[in-house]
């Protein structure tokens, strides 16, 4: 490959990257209404989603390295990182690479946001329902609650919950 074709790949493959960002940030989007909606299938595909667009995002970057390695290598320089890159093109090829580089932090930065939101929305779900496993373990002592949140009393009235509360 000659360095303008290698210049086109790079440009490329930022573009690609930005993109499957964009589509990580909308799958985030989804498992959160799908969390907040208690739409377990939903949750479940948007898992998937996530892993499928992990594995291209992973692809990519390794393409991206790549590629900047040889553009650099083709001017009798090492570099691994786009910015690294960039002192070493020619004005009008960096700008390229520069808009292209800028356009997928803003996408990564929106995707890291969403999943940040996310987790901590997951964290205060999993404490909310800890404490409230909690509360009704000391109205019922000895109960066990399942996956699908329905109480399996160990003798005794179950409708003493009712009485207490």
């Amino acid at each position: 490959m000659s360095h303008g074709d290698d210049l086109e790949a790079l440009c490329a493959v930022l573009s690609e990257e930005t993109r499957a960002c964009g589509a990580l940030s909308g799958i985030l989007r989804e498992e959160q209404a799908a969390a907040i909606h208690l739409d377990p299938d939903a949750i479940v595909a948007s898992l998937a989603g996530r892993r499928l667009l992990h594995e291209r995002l992973v692809e990519l970057a390794v393409a991206r390295r790549g590629l900047v390695c040889s553009i650099a290598r083709e001017q009798g320089e090492n570099a691994e990182r786009v910015t690294e890159l960039l002192p070493l093109l020619a004005p009008e090829p960096a700008r390229r690479v520069r808009d292209g580089l800028r356009g997928l932090r803003r996408a990564v930065l929106e995707a890291r946001g969403l999943g940040r939101q996310n987790a901590l929305f997951a964290e205060a779900s999993l404490a909310g329902i800890g404490q409230l496993l909690h509360i009704l373990g000391g109205l019922l002592p000895g109960a066990r609650y399942g996956a699908d949140a329905r109480v399996a009393a160990s003798g005794g009235p179950t409708n003493r919950i009712d009485r207490r509360v």
